[in-house]
């Protein structure tokens, strides 16, 4: 399959999980937000439904209510008024989809390997109010979790931000999450490491936030990214809209003018330049 049709598939569930909500609600919510991402598999086994729900309760702390299965899909509600829809889809993503996501995986160097051989995917979406985006990406992580826990697979795959992770590598940050609290904000935002004093975010506005670039600055490439890093961090944990000549501060203590403007990495979008 290609590209165009692969993104339709993945969009085709997201309409479905949609409808569901709507039917259940009585009408569409005015401001929803589909979280939405694939766990590759290496073999062409669809997940077991069973274990999978005992996965989730036992080991990732999310109850399941209203529960509804076929042998290839799952739905059911969780907290936050979300509704969860997991897909089993027997054929891989398109190869050149997803090199492009590898080519761009600096947390995964080998991602392009080993992924090239995956046979099928699980298409997971979160579907519930766009005030709750911090929520719905942790139910998405949780799910997606249980889902490498009950599969054989190499990774997972977000083609909103064109993030690749490695199925371990997701695993530890998700456990790390309902331990600890803590917010794997690697498995939802890409951050662009392009260098010479530059970075950028992709995946923000999932949050309902710009994106934020730091253009030549005088630091190095690592400075520059944990900086970015903060920022991000910061907005994303307390649903902070900055505006055109605010400050962000960041819980390092960082201090930081921000000013709304043309993205210089993300032409399309308005983008907030960080003066560092």
């Amino acid at each position: 399959m290609h590209r165009g049709s692969s993104q339709f598939t993945r969009s085709f569930f997201c309409f479905i999980l949609v409808f569901i909500y709507a039917s259940a609600y009585g009408q569409k919510a005015p401001e929803q937000l589909v979280v939405s991402g694939t766990v590759l598999l290496k073999d062409k086994a669809a997940p077991d439904n069973k274990a999978l729900l005992a996965s989730l309760k036992t080991t990732w702390k999310l109850k399941a209510d209203s529960i509804n299965f076929g042998e290839k899909t799952l739905v059911f509600n969780t907290i936050a008024g979300a509704t969860v829809m997991v897909a089993y889809l027997e054929y891989p993503i398109a190869p050149d989809e997803l090199g492009a996501a590898a080519r761009l995986s600096w947390l995964w160097k080998t991602a392009a390997e080993e992924t090239s051989k995956h046979q099928a995917q699980v298409v997971i979406s979160v579907i519930g109010s766009a005030n709750h985006s911090l929520d719905l990406h942790k139910i998405f992580t949780q799910t997606a979790a249980a889902v490498l826990e009950v599969t054989r697979s190499p990774g997972i795959y977000m083609d909103g931000q064109y993030l690749l992770l490695s199925a371990g590598y997701y695993a530890a940050a998700a456990r790390n999450m309902v331990q600890n609290q803590s917010i794997p904000l690697y498995c939802w935002v890409y951050f662009g490491r392009p260098g010479s004093g530059n970075g950028f975010t992709y995946g923000l506005t999932e949050f309902g936030l710009p994106e934020m670039e730091i253009v030549n600055a005088a630091h190095a490439e690592a400075e520059v990214h944990a900086v970015l890093y903060d920022a991000s961090m910061a907005v994303v944990k307390y649903g902070t809209l900055l505006k055109d000549g605010q400050t962000l501060s960041t819980e390092e203590g960082g201090k930081f003018v921000v000013h709304l403007t043309q993205g210089t990495y993300l032409e399309d979008k308005k983008v907030l330049k960080l003066d560092y």
